[in-house]
């Protein structure tokens, strides 16, 4: 989103944590105290809770007007751990001029706690349609030494048991026929052979392993607005994922993709069985997949939300 309101030819001032390390608090509260005391913001805006918007809700001021964006577990987990964390979410809220949510759901939890309906909104990112992009598979597969008939299905994401990876291996173990990919940092756990693990790699990366998979699986067992789930859709190849959070906002069953219960097997392989067994339904549901990301979740049309959102909160 920085990217999109750049290119509108809108100054945005960062302050960002780019350490994993606990010591990379240090100079991005600095820089986060410095922004919040900038006379010339026209607005501020925070992500994620609470870390990121302790210094912005402080030091608010009321000539430039705050917003907080909740992405999904700083929304969905976070509040409800203790009523200490609870309480810090909801002065925050109270705090904040307007609230973005990357998800319907979200929003309904953070009204339920006591977010005014009327200065909430769901702007999710979005994605580059033009950028993810249906692709012939077979020269990508040759390229890349993959057989062009077997059924590939591809995880982007953490290598974490949260992402439902315990899950999707011992899914892989029973469906030998299938190759399974994996894209993501963490540690890699034991897996059969038809497994590959490639670590992080490259948006382009990313896209050229969308074009060459037919499916994505995203078994996830807390989710807030998957963006690989857009851009698999705007890649044209449709989606198994979990019926939790955003996924039920992306996926519609059996038109654009399967929806299972976190946590169960038995529901994730045979969703995988039956992707990967009925060709020709797969297909039409990366088409009309490829059709709702051009039509719902186009960034473009997404940035000019937020502009709007923004520019009504200035001219208050």
């Amino acid at each position: 989103m920085v990217k999109d309101l750049e290119s509108q030819g809108i100054l945005v001032k960062k302050a960002v944590k780019t350490s994993a390390s606990v010591t990379g608090y240090i100079p991005f509260y600095c820089k986060s105290v410095l922004l919040a005391k900038d006379p010339h913001l026209d607005i501020m805006q925070a992500e994620y809770i609470p870390h990121s918007c302790i210094v912005p809700t402080l030091l608010r001021r009321k000539t430039c007007p705050l917003v907080l964006k909740f992405h999904g577990d700083d929304a969905r987990i976070f509040p409800f751990k203790n009523s200490f964390f609870m309480s810090l979410t909801q002065a925050m809220i109270k705090r904040a001029d307007y609230v973005l949510t990357s998800s319907e759901e979200i929003r309904s939890t953070l009204i339920s706690i006591g977010a005014h309906p009327e200065n909430i909104s769901a702007v999710h990112t979005g994605v580059d349609t033009n950028f993810f992009r249906p692709a012939p598979k077979a020269p990508l597969r040759k390229d890349t030494g993959l057989p062009p008939d077997v059924t590939i299905f591809l995880f982007i994401g953490r290598l974490h048991p949260w992402k439902g990876i315990n899950e999707l291996i011992s899914v892989a173990d029973r469906c030998r026929e299938f190759r399974f990919v994996f894209i993501g940092p963490g540690t890699i756990p034991p897996h059969p052979e038809n497994c590959m693990f490639l670590g992080s790699k490259s948006p382009e990366d990313v896209r050229m392993w969308y074009n060459i998979s037919d499916c994505l699986v995203l078994p996830s067992y807390t989710e807030g607005f998957p963006t690989v789930i857009m851009e698999a859709f705007a890649s044209g190849i449709p989606a198994i994922t979990t019926n939790v959070g955003g996924c039920l906002e992306l996926v519609e069953p059996e038109k654009t993709g399967l929806l299972v219960p976190a946590r169960d097997v038995q529901a994730l392989h045979t969703a995988v069985q039956w992707m990967g067994t009925h060709v020709e339904e797969r297909t039409r549901m990366g088409i009309a997949a490829r059709t709702m990301a051009e039509e719902r979740f186009n960034h473009i049309r997404m940035i000019q939300r937020l502009i709007g959102i923004h520019e009504s909160l200035i001219q208050k």
